[in-house]
């Protein structure tokens, strides 16, 4: 049960590692479609575009998603390898994997910075503002529900 909601983890973010197992990866992947386009049904639901607006914002978003699906690779790699090494973590390799985590969530962060005046280019502010929120929300309901299975380090 735990191996599976690691894979929902990272299938709900759109990443992909090549290190996963071709029967784990076809999983992710498959998971991965079906929470995108969830993913794109509520910001959709929620976003409140017009039909102009929404034939400039989706092309950009897919690539937005594409790109944040790329960031996400080193993460996978890193979640992959606590999961395996978890209950016998040396001193190294939590060190590495607490930095190489944070440099992940900071590699995330510079990429949202970097689409906003993507964004801002074809929408108003108010609706920009609502993306990132939702987004965020989505991402952190994701976060929460993992973090119950992601057990801590022994």
């Amino acid at each position: 049960m735990r191996r599976n909601m690691w894979i929902l983890w990272v299938a709900a973010f759109g990443w992909l590692a090549g290190s996963v197992p071709a029967q784990e990866r076809s999983e992710v992947e498959l998971n991965r479609q079906m929470i995108q386009i969830q993913r794109q049904t509520i910001v959709g639901d929620n976003l409140g575009l017009t039909d102009s607006e929404a034939a400039d914002f989706w092309p950009l978003y897919r690539k937005y998603r594409a790109e944040v699906a790329g960031v996400g690779d080193q993460l996978v790699n890193l979640l992959m390898e606590y999961s395996q090494s978890y209950t016998m973590l040396t001193d190294e390799q939590a060190t590495r994997l607490l930095d190489s985590t944070l440099k992940c969530e900071q590699e995330y962060l510079k990429l949202k910075m970097k689409w906003v005046p993507k964004f801002r280019a074809i929408l108003p502010p108010v609706k920009v503002t609502r993306f990132f929120q939702i987004e965020n929300k989505i991402d952190i309901i994701v976060r929460s529900e993992a973090a119950e299975d992601i057990p801590l380090a022994k």
